[in-house]
């Protein structure tokens, strides 16, 4: 069956179980359908277009056996045009830009060894458990979801087969760390091999990681060699009031093998008075090895219409780091149905 029939006829289950089912059964059974729409317009410098429409569509499912046992899945189809063409700027302009796809996305079964401590095997998006700022989540630029510098983080729209282990205390000192097959996603001929330690108070969080893959990676010097490459990064937030928080992050790519060599960036999240409005501004700075920085600016506005409904307008100022371009600017509207 094609992925794209499987999603709507998953969909059409979805409604109908959502329907027959008792309190009792959705407690242990639960799905969720989710739409993001994207639609941007761009100003100044553009190359193969200066708008793009696009929309991911996902659906999952988890169950729950007791406090112990979790089962997750989700599906994913990404259709329309890719936002990259408009700038192909390193940094991207949109966390849901992609070639067209459609794909089993995320299968896991997580166990819970006791309240702090659960371990997780299946295919993962790591980026959703490892190297984010969990405040930043609302910005739709591609850094504030995954650094750029982490090249071969298994990430959207690539996940990965993996297995982790976490130890997530409710404050103080927390611990995880993760493989992940590196050749094809599948394979563990090679790996992706992440370690990231926090340290979490009432108002802030410290996170602080490592991550290397052991394959061959053609390096960018004149000798032209393959080698392991690693990195690190550092993610800060911290609650200045009771509606604003900052963040700050950085990181760094080790080795030559790709034209960012380091990431900068800071940005504040206000919670609005409005009907759970919320503004967002952030600066992000790309370091390219033998050429200019690339900067990227984006403000946000989300509002949400109802509770499964919500709209962001955002706009975005890119600096490019090459001479094909200079500057770009752009306007996105995104909308976001959950059901």
């Amino acid at each position: 069956m094609k992925p794209i029939i499987l999603l709507s006829t998953c969909f059409c289950c979805h409604l109908a179980y959502a329907t027959a089912t008792t309190p009792a059964e959705e407690h242990a059974f639960s799905s969720q359908f989710n739409v993001l729409l994207d639609m941007t317009k761009a100003g100044g410098d553009t190359l193969e277009r200066g708008s793009a429409v696009r929309a991911l569509s996902t659906l999952e499912a988890q169950y729950q056996s007791g406090d112990d046992w979790l089962v997750f899945g989700n599906l994913k189809a990404f259709r329309g045009q890719n936002g990259e063409e408009i700038s192909e700027n390193i940094q991207g302009i949109s966390n849901i830009d992609a070639e067209p796809f459609s794909k089993i996305y995320e299968v896991y079964v997580q166990y819970q060894v006791t309240a702090d401590t659960r371990l997780k095997c299946g295919q993962v998006d790591a980026n959703l458990e490892f190297a984010f700022v969990p405040v930043a989540g609302s910005f739709i630029s591609p850094p504030l979801g995954i650094t750029p510098t982490a090249i071969a983080l298994p990430t959207y729209y690539d996940p990965a087969m993996s297995c982790s282990a976490f130890y997530e205390p409710e404050r103080g000192f927390q611990w995880m760390g993760g493989v992940f097959a590196g050749r094809n996603h599948r394979n563990f001929a090679e790996q992706f091999v992440v370690a990231e330690g926090r340290y979490v108070t009432e108002k802030s969080q410290l996170s602080y990681g490592y991550w290397t893959h052991n394959g061959d990676w053609q390096t960018m010097t004149d000798e032209n060699q393959t080698t392991a490459i690693d990195g690190w990064y550092l993610n800060y937030q911290r609650q200045i009031t009771d509606s604003l928080t900052y963040f700050m992050v950085l990181s760094r790519l080790n080795d030559a093998v790709d034209t960012i060599e380091e990431h900068r960036m800071v940005g504040i999240v206000q919670e609005l008075p409005w009907q759970g409005q919320q503004w967002g501004l952030m600066v992000s700075q790309a370091a390219i090895r033998h050429a200019s920085d690339e900067w990227l600016i984006e403000s946000y506005w989300q509002y949400p219409v109802t509770e499964q409904i919500f709209v962001q307008p955002v706009i975005q100022y890119i600096k490019h780091a090459g001479t094909e371009l200079d500057s770009t600017y752009l306007f996105t509207l995104r909308a976001s149905l959950t059901f």
